[in-house]
């Protein structure tokens, strides 16, 4: 009887664990095949890896990029579409409102016409918002934008290096031809060349978790089984069909480093006839693949039909801009002498899930520890002084400083260019390429520069001769605030405000603004003259010619008039040197 017993109970077992397991099994996502004939074929939402990866996902989400597009929400605006809503430029006055759970942006033109857009896509949110509507079915980039630093509305002519002109949307854009490639994963603009419409597809909108892992439908597909998981715990090194870009970094730091550059190295198409079959098809990069059998970095000697991006780059071949950082790092010496596939990369300091989402770096990646890891005899603070000839706790013996100073621009403020270089005073007065010496020593000249450093390191700069051209015996950041160019202009100007005294600094930069027909230099003399007076009324560098004489005539009469007379003297003598040149600012 038992005997029975225990072969009924051991069928029914049997049969309700078939049934579960065939229930679990039908239960079971399938990954594999996802978006099918698609170019992001088996690429997952970043959801889909959470339950899994949840720390990581949690790190992703802190930083911008997980923020870089989002659809239309409440929680994806940053803009004040409420109260301090609105922008008049040029005599079109912006108005951003907020309907019924829709958010506008509006238009009042100076013959009465108006034009509302909805806003459907905001990209950004560090330091500008902007926003998105669409207009058939392409999407396009509005030209008005929220200043999140300073809490305003503002015109995007006035983060890009041009003149002041007439045209209010000089700076939209067709977001599905060019901001949709970097800004989110596996884009697919599907443009018509016949009806010039798009019909825009991606795997995920912003920078997310396929943009640096890859195709991961195969990885999670895998991973559902526990006795899989169990493996991969217990062998480190078990292929888990995916990319790891750290793991990646052990066996080829340079085809790791291609994922980052995908983005952060500005690029064309190679053959250049491929840009069509991106446009119909897709982006056919992968994360791990090698980037070059798809695209060529661009550089300064790059043409695209007549378009020439040398204005892109100082005058030695070093990036200007940002989004150049892979163009910058590999034309180091600290790379070029390292050995290929085990050498300095962007992981070599930056990391996605740790650290600042500023930077994406760890505290001591802020330090020289980033340099001395490799330069480890400065490590000695007794080394590192005589290395520098400056007090061992100042800016003077800060690598950064020294070999990545802040001259590259981006997004309304400059950052460290990512060509690791020693500083070249002498460079500057051969063919005005910025040095490191003047961006912080900003009183002085670049001929007291370049003697100071012959007399520090006699060796290194025996060759070194000072400038005859007496613009080079101007202190520097003057010079560039009125002999450069829009993108030095601005420099000087950013230099003063974090280097200078006021004393020294205001009544050139109240010059500057009063004389300056760049909005971009306009808002870094602003600020700068902002912090020498906080209680004057900051100047509006968008505001029309008249309203801003009026407003920086009230700080010059805080100034000492001779130094103000002197000031203007030598800008006058200094804007005859000037040959600007526009620079398209590819972001």
């Amino acid at each position: 009887m038992n005997k029975v017993l225990l072969a009924k109970s051991a069928v029914i077992t049997g049969f309700v664990a078939i049934f579960v397991l065939a229930t679990v099994l039908a239960l079971r996502p399938n990954f594999i095949g996802v978006r099918a004939g698609k170019a992001d074929e088996n690429y997952l939402q970043s959801e889909n890896c959470q339950s899994c990866h949840q720390e990581n996902f949690n790190s992703w989400q802190k930083t911008y990029h997980s923020r870089m597009t989002q659809e239309a929400s409440e929680t994806s605006f940053v803009g004040d579409f409420v109260t301090n809503n609105t922008l008049e430029y040029l005599g079109v006055k912006a108005t951003m409102t907020r309907r019924v759970g829709d958010y506008l942006m509006s238009f009042a033109y100076p013959d009465g016409h108006t034009e509302t857009n909805q806003i459907f896509r905001t990209v950004g949110s560090r330091r500008i918002q902007q926003y998105v509507t669409r207009r058939g079915t392409n999407y396009v980039r509005l030209p008005v934008a929220w200043d999140i630093e300073n809490k305003r509305w503002m015109s995007l002519n006035g983060s890009f290096f041009y003149p002041d002109g007439n045209n209010f949307k000089q700076q939209e854009a067709k977001w599905d031809l060019n901001c949709v490639f970097c800004h989110n994963v596996k884009a697919q603009p599907n443009f018509n060349f016949q009806t010039a419409q798009a019909k825009t597809e991606v795997s995920e909108l912003g920078i997310a978790c396929g943009a640096c892992h890859g195709a991961a439908a195969t990885h999670a597909q895998e991973a559902l089984s526990p006795f899989t998981r169990a493996a991969w715990h217990l062998d480190e090194t078990a292929n888990r069909s995916i990319i790891n870009p750290h793991k990646l970094e052990m066996l080829d730091s340079d085809r790791s480093m291609m994922i980052c550059a995908h983005c952060h190295g500005q690029r064309i198409p190679t053959p250049d006839n491929r840009i069509r079959e991106i446009l119909e098809q897709g982006d056919p990069f992968d994360a791990g693949e090698d980037l070059s059998q798809f695209y060529k970095p661009v550089h300064a000697d790059t043409t695209v039909g007549n378009v020439s991006f040398a204005a892109r780059f100082w005058a030695n071949g070093s990036p200007r801009l940002t989004a150049f950082e892979y163009q910058g790092l590999t034309s180091s010496e600290c790379f070029l002498k390292g050995e290929k596939g085990h050498r300095i990369n962007c992981l070599t300091c930056h990391t996605m899930h740790e650290g600042d989402p500023k930077g994406q770096l760890i505290a001591e990646k802020r330090t020289n520890l980033a340099c001395t890891e490799c330069h480890t005899k400065l490590n000695d603070t007794i080394a590192l002084q005589n290395h520098t000839k400056h007090q061992p706790d100042s800016a003077g013996s800060s690598c950064y400083s020294c070999h990545m100073p802040e001259v590259v621009y981006g997004i309304m403020t400059f950052h460290p260019t990512h060509d690791i270089t020693i500083p070249r005073p002498d460079l500057t007065a051969q063919n005005e390429v910025p040095n490191a010496c003047n961006q912080c020593h900003v009183d002085k000249s670049v001929n007291w520069a370049i003697q100071t450093a012959k007399n520090l390191w006699a060796d290194k700069f025996a060759g070194a001769q000072v400038a005859d051209d007496d613009q080079f015996n101007q202190p520097e950041s003057v010079r560039m605030l009125f002999a450069g160019d829009a993108l030095q202009r601005s420099l000087g100007a950013f230099a003063l405000q974090k280097h200078a005294s006021t004393d020294f600094s205001a009544t050139y930069l109240a010059e500057a603004f009063a004389g300056e027909n760049y909005p971009i230099v306009r808002f870094f003399a602003a600020n700068g003259l902002q912090a020498s007076h906080p209680d004057l009324a900051k100047p509006d560098y968008l505001a029309d010619a008249e309203n801003r004489q009026n407003q920086i005539a009230v700080w010059f009469k805080q100034m000492d008039s001779q130094k103000t007379r002197e000031a203007k003297q030598l800008a006058e003598q200094l804007r005859k040197l000037r040959k600007d040149v526009d620079v398209e600012v590819g972001e």
